[in-house]
C-alpha cells in the first residue's frame, strides 16, 4: 500500500474492512508466504502481535507450518473471486485440531495479490468488542476512535479523547449526516465542528461499527473558534455575541430509565442562566413542576406511554429575566437489543432571537459592561452575525445540518402548498428561520382538525399508500405503503433512515401555471433501490390530538394500473386456497424482498430446515445457505433484481443448505420474481436422495469398470501363459505328423497326433475369441475405420470358405446388389464378421443344404449384409441362448450345438462396434436369417 497510513489503506477495502472486528481471526498473506500483509485484532492475537500494525514486522520461514500451508493454497487457489473451504492445522486451533477457513485470492487496488484466509469460528483467547478496537486504534498517527452502529462511544485514542470532550455520541459531535452516508456507501468525507473527519463502515452484523478520523486536534468542546473570529468588540456588541451562542440554539438531551433529565451540550445551561441549571439534574416531572413547564402534560404522557412526542413548544424560564423562552422539544424512547426501554433521548430548538437578545451574560460582571442595546439595534447586529467574512457563501454548523430535519422541511415546503396559491393549513413544519421575533411566546391555536388517529382499521385496508408523520419523525404508515416501499414494518423503514431513505422528489402535475392540477407527481425510493413514481397529496390532520403532516400517495399514476373489480373476501379467499396449494408442495417455497431477507415460507420449507413460521422472518436466505453456497445465491439474486423479469422463473442451480439442527443438506434452488411486486420467489428441492442414487450409480458403474478390467487382465496373462505351450504342442504335433525325424510306426500313433493337433488349434481359436470379447466388453477395441467395398470383402469371404462348404457337401449362393456405396467400418472386424456368419451357417445346415449371402440398399437408405440358411433353425428361446456368452442351445443339429459359444455373442458385439444394427430370426425347421444394417450415416456418398 503506498498510503502513509498503510493500515488505513487496508480498511478502505471493503472486502477487509467487514472483517475488521469479526472476533474470528482473519489474515492476508503475501504470495510468497513469508509475510503477513494485514490481519484483524483477533488474527494478530494469534501470532502474538500487538496490533495490526505490527503484523508487517513479522518474517516467516518457508519450514513455518503456517507458512507451508499458505505456500500450498498459493499453488493451488484458482484465481481472485473463487473461494474454498480449507482445514487448516495451526493458526490458533486447539493441539492437534483443525481450523475451517474460508480461503481466496484477493487483488487490491495497487494491484497486489494476497491470501485472504478468513476462520469461521473463533480461535484462540477472545477478544472483547472494546479491546478489538482499540487494537485497531493503536495504528493509527491522527486521532481516531470507534463508533457503535448507534453512533454510541465504543473506544477512541488519547488525542481523539481530547477532540472529543465530554461528547459521548455522533449526534452530540454533529456527524449523524456523515454516518448515515458512510452506512449507505462504506465512507464518507465531511466538515463538522471539530473539523473535517473520514468516516468508515467496519464488520457487519454484530461487529458493524463506524471509524471516525479527524484530520488534525480540532477546539475542545465548548468553545466556537469561528464565532471568536467573527465576534465584535466588547464594547459595541450586544450580549447574544459576547457569549458566542448562535441561534437557532440547538441542544440534544436524554434520560435514563428512571426518569432523570440530562443535557448533553453546555450551551442552553449558559442560556438561562444558573439556577435553572440546578433544576435540570433531576426527573423530568419535577423539573416541569418545579419550572411550572408542560401544563397539558404532554411530554409527562408521552414518556409514559414511551412513545416518541416532537414540536411540543414549552416556555423555559431565564434568569434575571421576567420574559421566558419557546423552545420546541422533541424526542423518542431508546432500546437495548434485548428490547428493554433505557430511557429517552431527543434535542430541542430556541429560535426566539427576540427573548435571547434580552438574556444578560451570566456570570460576567453587569457593571463593567454597557448597557443592553434596543430591540431595533439589537435585531440588526443580529442579522450579519451567521456570515463570515472568509467564505464566498453561508455555512451552517454540525448542529444544524440534521438530515432529517432538512429533509422534513423540503418535503413540506415542495408538497404542503396548495394550488392557486392559497395558505396552506398549519402544520408542524416550521420552515425557515423567522427574521424578526415573535410578537406571542405561545403559539396560536391551530384549527380544530379531525383526529384520524381512530381510523387506523379503515387505513389499513385502503389501497391508497398512507404516511403519517411529523418533522422528521415516522408516526404511522399502513399496509399498502409498505408493500409498494418493500418495507415490513413502519420500524424497518425508521432504521433504514426514515424519510432520508425514500428520497422522495416532486414535481406538478399540471403543467399550468396555477397549478390547478390537484395532486403532485412523486418519485419514491423503494427498499431495493427502484424508483417508483407515484401521484401523492399531502394534508395535515390531527393524529393523537397533535398536527401531523398525511401523505397520500397512489402508484397507479406511473403504471397505469386498474383498481381491481374483485372484492376484498374474494381476494382473501383466493390468498388462502393459494397457500393451502403452496403448504401441500413437497418442496419449500420462500418469499424474499429484493435483500435477499426471508418475509414468509411455506410448511415444506419449515420442515426442510426446523425452523418455525416466526424464525424466518429473523433470517436472510445466506443465512439458509453453507458459506460456500452464498456467493452464486447473492449473484443469482442480484440479477433478478435488476433485470425485474416479472413472472419469469431463471435458471435453478445447485446448493447446500444449513438446517437449524446444523446438518447440511443438498438444494436445487429456481428463483423468480413476482409479478407487480418487489419481492421474490425461491422454491427449494431437497435432491438428497438423487444425490443418494447417483451416488449409488456412480459406485455401481465403477466397480463394473474396475471387474471389466479385472478380468481383461487376467484373460490376457491367462493367454499369454497358455498360447507359449499351446504353440509348442501344435509344433512339435506337426512336425511328428511329417515325420521329419523318421516313420512313427503304428498307424493309430499317427491318428492320435492329428487329434492332438486339432485340439490345439481349437484352443487356440477359444483364446482369441475370449482375449477379442473382453476387449469388445472393456471398450479398448481397436478399430480403424476405413471406406470398404462391402461386396468385394464378401467375396474374398466366400472365397475362403468354400472348401470347408464342398466339404460339408453344402452350397453357397451370392446375391450382391451392384452399384453398392462404400460403407465406413473397420476392416478385420468386418471380415470377421462375415467369416463367423458363413461359418455357423455351414457347419449347422446339413448335406445337400444352402447358404444364400446377399448385399441390398434398403428404401430407408441403408446397406444391409443378409446370410441366410436353410438348416433346421431354432426356437426363440433357443436363439437367446445362443447370443449369451458360452451359452449353446440344446436341440440336436441347431445353432450353438458344438463349439466354444462365442461366435454369435462376439458377431454382434462386433457388429455394434461398427455402428451397425444387428438382428437374427429364426424358426425351427425354416431356418435362419442373420441381417446387418449401416445406417446412413455410415455409408459415403457416390
Amino acid at each position: 500500500m503506498t498510503e502513509p497510513n498503510s493500515q488505513l489503506a487496508y480498511l478502505r477495502d471493503p472486502r477487509l474492512a467487514v472483517h475488521a472486528l469479526n472476533p474470528a481471526p482473519v489474515w492476508l498473506w503475501s504470495t510468497d508466504s513469508k509475510h503477513l500483509l494485514w490481519a484483524n485484532p483477533a488474527g494478530v492475537a494469534i501470532f502474538d502481535a500487538a496490533s495490526p500494525g505490527g503484523v508487517p514486522a513479522l518474517h516467516f520461514n518457508a519450514k513455518h507450518p503456517a507458512a507451508a500451508q499458505v505456500a500450498r493454497l498459493v499453488a493451488t487457489l484458482p484465481k481472485p473471486g473463487a473461494p474454498r473451504l480449507e482445514r487448516l492445522r495451526g493458526f490458533g486451533a486447539a493441539f492437534g485440531g483443525v481450523l475451517i477457513c474460508v480461503c481466496s485470492r484477493l487483488t487490491l487496488v495497487d494491484n497486489t495479490t494476497g491470501i485472504l484466509i478468513v476462520s469461521t469460528e473463533r480461535a484462540a483467547r477472545d477478544l472483547a468488542l472494546p479491546d478489538r478496537a482499540r487494537r485497531l486504534l493503536a495504528d493509527f498517527d491522527k486521532p481516531a476512535a470507534m463508533f457503535t452502529a448507534d453512533g454510541e462511544l465504543i473506544e477512541a485514542q488519547p488525542a481523539a479523547h481530547a477532540v472529543l470532550g465530554e461528547r459521548r455520541d455522533l449526534l452530540a459531535l454533529g456527524a449523524e449526516r456523515l454516518a448515515r452516508e458512510a452506512s449507505l456507501n462504506g465512507a464518507a468525507v465531511g466538515e463538522i465542528s471539530s473539523g473535517q473527519i473520514s468516516v468508515l463502515k467496519l464488520g457487519a452484523g454484530s461487529t458493524f461499527t463506524l471509524l471516525v478520523v479527524f484530520a488534525e486536534p480540532a477546539a475542545m468542546p465548548g468553545t466556537d473558534s469561528e464565532a471568536g473570529t467573527m465576534a465584535p468588540k466588547a464594547s459595541d456588541s450586544p450580549p447574544l455575541t459576547t457569549r458566542g451562542h448562535r441561534l437557532p440554539l440547538r441542544f440534544v438531551w436524554q434520560t435514563d430509565a428512571d426518569g432523570r433529565f440530562s443535557l448533553a451540550s453546555g450551551d442552553f445551561p449558559e442560556l438561562v442562566g444558573p439556577k435553572t441549571s440546578a433544576v435540570l439534574d433531576r426527573t423530568w416531572a419535577e423539573i416541569a413542576q418545579e419550572l411550572t413547564l408542560d401544563p397539558k402534560g404532554q411530554i409527562a404522557a408521552a414518556m409514559a406511554a414511551q412513545q416518541t412526542f416532537s414540536g411540543i413548544v414549552l416556555l423555559w424560564p431565564l434568569d434575571d429575566s421576567a420574559g421566558k423562552m419557546v423552545v420546541e422539544m422533541s424526542g423518542l424512547p431508546e432500546f437495548d437489543r434485548e428490547r428493554q426501554f433505557k430511557g429517552f433521548r431527543g434535542f430541542g430548538i430556541c429560535r426566539d432571537l427576540k427573548k435571547a437578545g434580552e438574556v444578560p451574560q451570566h456570570g460576567a460582571d453587569q457593571s463593567s459592561g454597557p448597557p443592553p442595546p434596543s430591540e431595533e439595534d439589537a435585531a440588526a447586529m443580529v442579522l450579519p452575525f451567521p456570515f463570515d467574512s472568509r467564505t464566498q457563501e453561508p455555512k451552517l454548523d454540525a448542529r444544524e445540518h440534521s438530515a432529517f430535519r432538512e429533509l422534513a422541511r423540503e418535503l413540506s415546503e415542495r408538497l404542503k402548498k396548495p394550488p392557486g396559491g392559497r395558505s396552506a393549513v398549519a402544520s408542524d413544519d416550521f420552515g425557515d428561520e423567522p427574521p424578526l421575533p415573535m410578537a406571542q411566546p405561545a403559539r396560536e391555536p391551530p384549527k380544530v382538525l379531525p383526529d384520524i388517529q381512530e381510523s387506523r382499521p379503515i387505513l389499513d385496508r385502503l389501497p391508497v399508500g398512507i404516511l403519517v408523520y411529523r418533522l422528521s419523525t415516522l408516526i404511522y404508515a399502513n399496509r399498502a405503503f409498505l408493500d409498494w416501499t418493500g418495507y415490513a414494518t413502519l420500524n424497518e423503514l425508521n432504521q433504514a433512515g426514515g424519510l432520508d431513505s425514500l428520497f422522495i422528489e416532486s414535481k406538478d402535475k399540471s403543467s399550468s401555471p396555477d397549478g390547478k392540477g390537484g395532486g403532485k407527481s412523486l418519485t419514491i425510493a423503494t427498499v431495493s433501490g427502484k424508483q417508483k413514481p407515484v401521484e401523492g397529496r399531502l394534508l395535515s390532520a390531527a393524529w393523537n390530538n397533535e398536527n401531523a403532516l398525511v401523505l397520500m400517495v397512489d402508484t397507479r399514476a406511473g403504471s397505469g394500473e386498474k383498481t381491481a373489480d374483485a372484492p376484498i373476501p374474494d381476494a382473501e379467499r383466493e390468498n388462502r386456497e393459494l397457500r393451502a396449494i403452496l403448504d401441500t408442495a413437497t418442496d419449500g417455497v420462500l418469499v424474499l424482498d429484493g435483500t435477499g431477507r426471508t418475509l414468509s415460507a411455506n410448511r415444506s420449507a419449515q420442515a426442510l430446515f426446523g425452523y418455525d413460521a416466526a424464525d424466518f422472518a429473523n433470517h436472510s436466505l445466506d443465512d439458509l445457505l453453507a458459506p460456500e453456497s452464498r456467493r452464486s445465491a447473492r449473484e443469482h439474486l442480484d440479477r433478478l433484481t435488476q433485470s425485474r423479469g416479472a413472472g419469469l422463473l431463471n435458471a435453478g442451480y445447485e446448493a447446500i443448505g444449513r438446517v437449524r439442527q446444523g446438518g447440511l443438506v443438498p438444494l436445487y434452488i429456481t428463483m423468480g420474481c413476482i409479478e407487480g411486486s418487489e419481492k421474490l420467489c425461491a422454491v427449494l428441492r431437497d435432491i438428497t436422495a438423487w444425490k443418494r442414487s447417483a451416488e449409488e450409480l456412480n459406485s455401481a458403474k465403477q466397480a463394473a469398470e474396475k471387474a471389466s478390467i479385472a478380468k481383461s487382465e487376467f484373460l490376457a496373462k491367462i493367454s499369454h501363459e497358455i498360447r507359449t505351450p499351446l504353440n509348442a504342442i501344435i509344433g512339435f504335433s506337426e512336425v511328428m505328423m511329417d515325420e521329419r525325424f523318421g516313420p512313427i510306426g503304428n498307424e493309430r500313433y499317427r491318428q492320435y497326433l492329428k487329434d492332438i493337433h486339432a485340439s490345439g488349434g481349437h484352443l487356440i481359436s477359444l483364446l482369441n475369441d475370449l482375449v477379442d470379447l473382453s476387449k469388445i466388453e472393456a471398450g479398448i477395441l481397436d478399430l480403424t475405420f476405413v471406406s470398404v467395398n462391402l461386396n468385394d470383402l464378401l467375396q474374398q469371404c466366400v472365397a475362403i470358405m468354400q472348401p470347408q462348404a464342398n466339404r460339408e457337401r453344402v452350397i453357397i449362393r451370392t446375391a450382391l446388389a451392384a452399384n453398392l456405396p462404400h460403407i465406413i467400418a473397420d476392416a478385420r472386424s468386418l471380415r470377421q464378421i462375415a467369416l463367423n456368419l458363413l461359418s455357423n451357417s455351414i457347419k449347422f445346415t446339413g448335406a445337400g443344404g444352402q447358404v444364400i449371402v446377399s448385399t441390398a440398399m434398403t428404401d430407408d437408405q441403408e446397406v444391409v449384409l443378409r446370410v441366410r440358411d436353410t438348416g433346421n433353425g431354432m426356437s426363440k428361446e433357443d436363439l437367446e441362448t445362443a447370443l449369451e456368452p458360452f451359452r449353446r442351445a440344446d436341440a440336436t443339429g441347431q445353432w450353438g450345438l458344438s463349439g466354444s459359444g462365442l461366435g454369435l455373442p462376439i458377431t454382434k458385439a462386433l457388429v455394434e462396434a461398427n455402428h451397425a444394427r444387428f438382428r437374427i430370426a429364426s424358426e425351427v425347421g425354416d431356418g435362419t436369417l442373420v441381417e446387418v444394417a449401416f445406417p446412413t450415416t455410415r455409408l459415403l456418398a457416390h
